[in-house]
């Protein structure tokens, strides 16, 4: 049995997130079904290093999957991205060891967030949250700070998640260029809507409803008191994953 670990790009605007679903088009499903076409005789199914949500787009995700067919490692990109549609992309597969996992191995995950202060673009808002007003870079940059660290996330979480909400953020950095924001988020762990909450977070704080130290409550509630404030899925790449190796 061959393990094969895959990079895989993908624009998450027509999907319903990556985790396979009945009746909906999610990145997982579609790349289960390429990888059966290859694959008849075995029912594959794919590990990735997270989820994404409906919307989010990944740059760099990560899965793996168990197969005993006999190939060269680049022959299962070329085979896996003949049957794959447009919007995902393999970016390259490998052979690692058995004991490696997708979710389980990964170290650390970067994320980045892009918004726009500019005049709204069709052309950019599947991929860049069109906010089209101006923000307080200086006092985001300020809030940022309180991110840092290990903390208790719980108040930045989705309402349904339970179990362990303690995360290291290593990286919180926030950028502009002509008009576009960017915000960096390097952890050793992402609960569900974590960034999201962050980044809607800071958002408040740079338009200057809320100041930084709600959000500092807020974090030190550790779940009591919640983060209403979410950013839009459209501004959102995972955009690495990071391994011992790396």
């Amino acid at each position: 049995m061959n393990r094969i670990k895959c990079v895989v790009q993908y624009d998450g605007t027509k999907f319903h997130g990556f985790q396979v679903q009945d009746k909906f088009r999610t990145v997982q499903g579609e790349i289960q079904k390429a990888i059966g076409n290859i694959c008849k005789d075995e029912n594959i199914v794919i590990h990735a290093s997270g989820r994404t949500d409906a919307k989010v787009h990944g740059r760099h995700q990560v899965f793996h999957f168990d197969s005993k067919r006999e190939m060269p490692a680049a022959q299962w990109k070329r085979a896996i991205n003949h049957f794959l549609p447009n919007d995902i992309y393999i970016l390259d597969a490998c052979f690692v060891d058995e004991t490696f996992h997708s979710r389980y191995s990964a170290t650390k995950k970067e994320y980045h967030y892009l918004l726009s202060m500019n005049e709204y673009s069709p052309f950019e808002t599947n991929y860049i949250y069109q906010y089209g007003m101006p923000l307080d870079i200086e006092l985001m940059k300020d809030a940022a700070t309180i991110f840092l660290g290990e903390h208790d996330f719980a108040s930045f979480c989705s309402y349904d998640q339970y179990g362990n909400t303690i995360r290291t953020l290593y990286k919180l950095e926030i950028t502009v260029s002509n008009g576009i924001v960017r915000f960096v988020l390097v952890g050793n762990g992402f609960r569900r809507y974590m960034v999201r909450h962050i980044v809607g977070g800071l958002i408040q704080v740079g338009a200057k409803r809320i100041k930084k130290e709600r959000l500092q409550e807020l974090l030190d509630s550790r779940g009591q008191d919640k983060c209403l404030f979410k950013a839009k899925p459209q501004g959102l790449y995972l955009h690495e994953v990071y391994y011992e190796e790396d």
